[in-house]
């Protein structure tokens, strides 16, 4: 069955799409990529908006990285990195922001989605 995708936003490294036939959102990334559901996607972004990542650059100002700011995964010795650029480039995918994207911004403080509390 053919799935039925929309891009939602759109970088030089990066694409956001959504997927109405399995509801997930697929952000790909340089050369990571992600699947997320709605709530998933909206804690990414609370994530990505709460990120300091002027601490990891002065935390690891003597480290050789290029890429000083850690994205922590569900495994423990597992976490995806990046520079300011990159880290400001996916943001701008997540929020929708300067990306040649077709729709609205979507206001994660103001959001429609109604998260079930576990």
């Amino acid at each position: 069955m053919k799935h039925k995708s929309c891009t939602l936003s759109q970088t030089n490294n990066g694409l956001l799409v959504y997927c109405e036939q399995c509801k997930l959102y697929h952000l790909t990334f340089g050369q990571f990529y992600l699947e997320l559901t709605r709530k998933e996607l909206y804690y990414f972004g609370r994530f990505l908006k709460e990120l300091d990542s002027e601490y990891w650059n002065h935390k690891l100002c003597d480290s050789v990285l290029k890429r000083k700011i850690p994205i922590p995964t569900q495994q423990a010795n597992l976490a995806l990195i990046v520079n300011d650029e990159e880290l400001a480039e996916l943001k701008s995918l997540v929020f929708f922001k300067d990306t040649k994207s077709k729709i609205d911004l979507i206001d994660f403080n103001n959001s429609h989605f109604n998260f079930a509390k576990n």
